[in-house]
């Protein structure tokens, strides 16, 4: 079993031409629907969502979540569930580390040590969070591919306007086939 599929946005490859890589993109973001309600944070949210965040720290990373996630082109309205689940486990999350500070790695049932459960939650966490991230397009590798496409957009776009006519919006590909 491999990684889950990247979104057309994120593609590093050669392998899709760029008018297939603009329909792929415009695809995805045909399936992901609006993202009106992601943009709105909190105020998105419909009452029976708001009330699946545990507390109100969860509240709080569902609304930094959804305001970031807006931003990609590639998550919608449809993912706000998904995203609901990251906000909780993150706040599960740091409530495993606390606990894990106060009580440290073991814990003691008389005078036998045990191995502090709060460490195994504190792992299976961890990879739910990666895995939530992973399915978003919200991954470190992910985001580090997407500034990289950025940067490599930009520098197009300068030497477009130096070397570009100008007079044309057909991709090359279109021109020479």
């Amino acid at each position: 079993m491999g990684r889950n599929a990247k979104p057309a946005s994120q593609v590093t490859g050669n392998h899709l031409s760029e008018t297939l890589k603009k329909q792929l993109i415009q695809f995805e973001s045909e399936i992901a629907g609006k993202s009106d309600r992601l943009s709105k944070g909190l105020d998105g949210l419909h009452k029976q969502e708001l009330n699946q965040l545990n507390n109100p720290n969860a509240k709080w990373n569902y609304h930094i979540l959804s305001l970031e996630a807006h931003e990609s082109s590639a998550i919608g309205n449809i993912h706000i569930s998904t995203l609901i689940d990251l906000a909780n486990e993150m706040e599960n999350l740091k409530r495993y580390e606390k606990e894990i500070k106060v009580h440290g790695v073991l814990v003691f049932l008389g005078e036998k040590p045990l191995p502090n459960p709060a460490v195994k939650m504190r792992q299976d966490s961890l990879k739910s969070i990666n895995a939530m991230k992973s399915q978003l397009g919200l991954g470190a590798v992910d985001i580090a591919t997407l500034a990289r496409q950025r940067a490599e957009m930009n520098e197009t776009d300068s030497l477009e306007k130096l070397f570009g006519d100008g007079g044309s919006d057909e991709d090359w590909e279109e021109k020479n086939q």
